[in-house]
């Protein structure tokens, strides 16, 4: 491992809104300190936007807020600036719009750049209005970066097929989560869960999450469990008005936001996951960090990598894989027999232990030493 000593390294990102990349930057940052700390090393938090902050920076990393309030010149012209008085040595940035910008300075002012993609780029661009104009850019400036890390696999070869980003380029490096804080939180007194039995679907009710296709997936079951899901969005309602018309209102409980949902997802007996599109699934992996079976669809990216290990297996119906059941995107008849064979016989005992196994992958350990790697790989290349 390369020495960290003499040098500063930029972490970018748009702000710390509440959401997975901004959890995870904060993680990273964590994770790295006594490697970072422990050199002498420099550390600096861009935040392009003066937002609200949900997330919590290390106090050993100095935070700077700019103000582009969202817009791409605004954020370019003012990182530049920062960037030329403060020369680092290294820009790291996650999501689009810092990735953009953080190549194009890097390359500019001959600073190397690592981004993080967060997302499956080519679902997340697909029904936005602006969203050609997105992609565009990134086919353009990605395959500029000295490093890309992508999330999954999924994410690597959507990047590498449809935008130019070269393979040797990319480097996998899974989110991480700490099973033990998850466990504590999971232990926090509730006074609201539900009667046991149930499965559960955690997200925000949108579209992408397709818990539509859950609910009458469940009202076509058997099951003799109920369904309780988490999460707050526009398709609330509707959601509501769909139970009724199915006839298992009495069954559904939709409970809205919770800002610790890991009680609920605790005392569950397996997590369905309905998504049209995902980055990294973190729902999932967080599920089985508590040794909770998993049904989730085969989208694009992370459901089949993190349940049977190969993006690219393919699913007609549903298959009972090595770490979960995996079933066809937006198919009612699949989800329905992904979770009827979920609920045979000991089933779900039997993925309690594969998900308990399956997480051991998603370590701060593990993504210590990929980070670690990552820019040791960059800064021996500037070397040379």
């Amino acid at each position: 491992m390369l020495n960290y000593s003499n040098k500063t390294i930029a972490f970018v990102i748009n702000s710390l809104e509440g959401g997975g990349a901004e959890r995870v930057i904060c993680n990273l940052l964590r994770t790295m300190q006594n490697n970072f700390t422990a050199n002498g090393c420099k550390v600096y938090l861009i935040l392009l936007d003066a937002l609200p902050e949900e997330q919590q920076c290390p106090n050993y990393v100095e935070k700077v807020t700019l103000d582009a309030n969202g817009k791409l010149i605004s954020s370019y012209r003012q990182l530049s600036h920062w960037v030329k008085m403060n020369k680092p040595d290294l820009l790291v940035s996650f999501l689009t719009r810092s990735n953009l910008i953080s190549t194009l300075i890097g390359n500019r002012q001959n600073i190397p750049s690592i981004i993080s993609e967060r997302v499956n780029t080519s679902s997340h661009f697909a029904t936005a209005r602006t969203g050609f104009i997105s992609k565009f850019m990134i086919r353009m400036i990605y395959p500029e970066a000295t490093s890309v890390v992508p999330v999954s696999q999924g994410v690597m070869q959507d990047l590498v097929d449809n935008y130019s980003v070269p393979k040797e380029k990319c480097t996998v490096m899974y989110n991480a989560y700490d099973q033990n804080t998850l466990f504590e939180k999971s232990q926090a007194p509730t006074n609201d869960l539900p009667k046991k039995p149930y499965l559960i679907g955690i997200g925000r009710l949108v579209p992408n999450k397709n818990f539509s296709l859950l609910i009458k997936a469940f009202a076509k079951s058997t099951s003799s469990r109920d369904l309780v899901i988490l999460g707050q969005g526009p398709e609330l309602t509707g959601l509501k008005t769909l139970a009724k018309e199915l006839g298992i209102e009495t069954k559904v409980h939709l409970l809205g936001f919770r800002e610790n949902p890991y009680p609920y997802l605790a005392n569950a007996d397996y997590l369905v996951s309905a998504s049209n599109a995902e980055g990294f699934p973190n729902g999932i992996a967080e599920a089985m960090c508590l040794g909770k079976p998993v049904v989730a669809t085969n989208c694009q990216s992370g459901p089949a990598e993190i349940l049977t290990g190969d993006n690219n297996t393919q699913t007609d119906s549903f298959l009972t894989a090595e770490h979960g059941i995996l079933c066809k995107v937006n198919d009612v008849d699949a989800l329905e027999g992904a979770m009827s064979a979920m609920e045979e016989g000991n089933v779900v005992e039997l993925y309690q232990k594969k998900s308990e196994r399956r997480a051991k992958d998603f370590s701060y350990e593990h993504m210590q030493r990929c980070f670690s790697d990552i820019t040791d790989k960059v800064f021996l290349e500037r070397r040379k």
